[in-house]
């Protein structure tokens, strides 16, 4: 598989996890993003994905953790840190 193929194939699963956060799917989100943030290559939409989902879940020190990260990544992702001031506020 080439790195074309392999975006695409992340970005397809990154989707389908985004349609079960929607839909307030969260384990169905976490079994997908849990594969995807091992990746090496994982991004901060993918770790805020993850964040989402484990907030959802009610696992908040993960979340958070999760949240961290994708500051860490993208310093200036507003969405993420909003829902860590949130969790550590709580």
């Amino acid at each position: 598989m080439n790195k074309e193929e392999e975006f695409d194939e992340t970005q397809d699963l990154a989707d389908k996890a985004q349609f079960y956060i929607l839909n307030q799917k969260y384990s169905e989100a976490l079994k997908i993003l849990k594969k995807l943030t091992a990746e090496e290559n994982a991004g901060p939409h993918i770790f805020y994905l993850y964040g989402l989902a484990l907030e959802g879940s009610n696992s908040f020190e993960e979340a958070k953790n999760a949240f961290r990260r994708v500051i860490e990544l993208d310093p200036e992702h507003k969405e993420a840190r909003q829902h860590l001031d949130k969790l550590i506020d709580g």
